[in-house]
């Protein structure tokens, strides 16, 4: 009777009658989006009289003047758009071929950047969300609140998605009607959890695999995986990875001979994004409502998964299953039990990473090795507090409120916030990748340059200024250095002059490289002793290379260069050019 009561109440909700053939055809589970990609989206719904699927959509709601058909007579109707155009908002109307079942301004989508854009996006990662809870209802209400002036372009589901056992009707109780309107027109990208499974890892014949449409082919990059279980994505410049911490197929993930782990190592190999997060349920690190030292599944998790995660250097690995946030320092090589995390030996840096002007909270920068750990199962379940905790590996952890993570990724920046149900952001972090550079400029007196700063954030030129490119136009070599407003970033731009006209300026002495070979060498010789200058650039000037001679008249320098392109070889004695070289790899 319970669950009879509970079907009523979100079909009160989501009911949509027509007239279908003589039939009243009834919208019972309201449409949502799945593998989204720059040019194509597949949109979801179910019906409880079949019939066949028809999607109407166009870039105006007044204009919805294409359509797709899915041909087959089905209750659980699945409808995949393509040759969309990258990074557009659509409208879209659901269907059948005779009749539009659902039509409003609030159904629509954005397909993607295409892959590698640097454009501005959003995640809203969720974890252990669907619980019925108030408050599960206060962290979604609190996400609707941010997404008035800014909503998320990419959903991540952390598993336990539905509580307690993942049935068909705990998903549309507590889940398909909770979020409805964010269904709409967010697409979502799942893993599943432990309650997702009723607990039976071996069972395959779960809810979940039935009404997810996950990318099993590369659909959306990355390598094929066939299976539902795990698969990888691209969005804009960051790649994705969820992996399946519960099911087992084969093996279960923390096995790494698996199908599973052998496929992530693939993956992650191919991967050239800059960016790379991965998600799955278990996490490797905890002190919350479980506790990863007395966890067995866990312990192997942290043993045997981990490296390899540190290995393909990703960046973020995002879970739940503990029902409370907690953030990791970035760190690397730790295997054991909690008390054998030691700062000096496991944290790559000890940083913060606020960003905020606060004690030792500069972000992350330019990092070779180490993960970020984030526990994030507060979005619907709440609280748990192990021995010991908080875990000595984690910079914040909140075990009294729910919440959920919001991450903007702008180009070669991520800044992360666990914003609470109250409304605040009690953590937040930020990374940065290639910034902190060196250019060496040559250029003729008084032409114009353009200087731009590696980062997106703030500036504070050495000349006041405070935009993120400059011109200038110096008839002298001259140095310009642009920080952040906090000290913690630092771009020096030297530009150096071409004086060959002027013979009291060129340095009698000789310059070679051997062309055609690689890596490139550069040969220099001098008629006496002199400190020289050697600067090797890439086409915009970038510095891959710079070093001094002291009191020396014979050089080879070996160099490798990072890419095919245009490199530039300059050698001075002080203020006078010796020579300047071009190669080309």
């Amino acid at each position: 009777m319970h669950m009879l009561s509970q079907r009523s109440h979100w079909l009160t909700g989501c009911l949509l009658l027509i007239t279908l053939t003589g039939m009243a055809q009834a919208l019972t589970r309201a449409p949502y989006l799945q593998t989204v990609t720059s040019t194509g989206i597949t949109i979801r719904w179910r019906t409880d009289q079949p019939s066949d699927s028809r999607v109407r959509f166009g870039t105006s709601f007044g204009q919805l003047t294409q359509q797709t058909t899915n041909p087959a007579q089905t209750t659980e109707h699945i409808v995949t758009l393509t040759n969309l155009q990258p990074a557009t908002h659509y409208y879209y109307a659901i269907g059948s071929s005779a009749n539009d079942i659902l039509v409003s301004e609030e159904l629509y989508f954005k397909t993607s950047p295409v892959p590698g854009s640097t454009a501005p996006f959003r995640i809203w990662a969720l974890g252990d969300f669907g619980a019925g809870s108030a408050n599960q209802m206060d962290v979604a209400q609190r996400y609707r609140q941010v997404a008035q002036n800014r909503p998320a372009d990419v959903w991540l589901w952390l598993g336990d998605n539905a509580y307690n056992q993942g049935y068909d009707w705990q998903y549309q109780q507590n889940v398909f009607t909770m979020y409805t309107d964010i269904l709409k027109h967010l697409p979502f990208w799942p893993t599943p959890g432990n309650h997702d499974y009723a607990d039976t890892p071996t069972n395959p014949n779960i809810e979940y695999f039935n009404l997810i449409t996950v990318p099993q082919q590369a659909e959306v990059g990355g390598v094929p995986s066939g299976s539902k279980m795990n698969y990888s994505f691209n969005y804009a410049n960051v790649h994705f990875v969820s992996l399946d911490s519960e099911g087992q197929d084969d093996k279960r993930l923390y096995d790494t001979t698996g199908r599973q782990v052998q496929w992530l190592k693939q993956d992650l190999a191919a991967n050239k994004l800059p960016w790379t997060i991965v998600f799955f349920h278990h996490p490797p690190y905890s002190k919350g409502s479980h506790d990863t030292n007395n966890s067995l599944e866990l312990t192997l998790i942290r043993q045997q998964l981990t490296p390899i995660l540190e290995r393909y250097n990703v960046d973020l690995v995002l879970c739940g299953h503990s029902h409370v946030y907690e953030r990791s320092y970035l760190m690397k090589g730790h295997t054991g039990l909690s008390n054998t995390f030691n700062v000096n030996q496991h944290a790559v840096s000890t940083s913060t990473a606020r960003y905020d002007g606060s004690p030792n909270s500069c972000p992350i920068t330019n990092k070779t090795s180490g993960v970020i750990y984030v526990v994030n199962g507060s979005g619907g379940q709440l609280g748990g507090q192990a021995a010991g905790y908080p875990h000595p590996a984690m910079i914040y952890s909140n075990n009294t409120i729910g919440g959920s993570m919001l991450i903007d990724v702008n180009n070669n920046r991520l800044d992360a916030q666990w914003l609470a149900a109250d409304g605040t952001s009690k953590d937040k972090f930020t990374l940065f990748k290639n910034v902190g550079k060196r250019y060496y400029l040559f250029t003729t007196p008084a032409t114009s340059q353009t200087l731009t700063a590696s980062w997106p954030g703030n500036y504070v030129w050495s000349g006041n200024q405070t935009s993120r490119t400059i011109n200038v136009a110096p008839t002298t070599p001259t140095s310009y250095t642009v920080t952040d407003s906090f000290g913690c970033l630092t771009d020096v731009f030297t530009i150096d002059m071409d004086n060959t006209t002027d013979s009291n300026l060129t340095f009698a002495g000789e310059m070679t490289i051997d062309e055609g070979k690689e890596p490139a060498t550069v040969r220099i010789s001098l008629p006496a002793n002199q400190t020289v200058d050697l600067h090797v650039t890439d086409s915009q000037g970038l510095v891959l290379f710079e070093k001094q001679y002291p009191n020396t008249s014979q050089i080879q320098e070996t160099v490798s260069l990072p890419n095919p392109g245009r490199y530039w070889f300059t050698a001075r004695v002080g203020t006078q050019l010796i020579g300047r070289i071009s190669f080309v790899k």
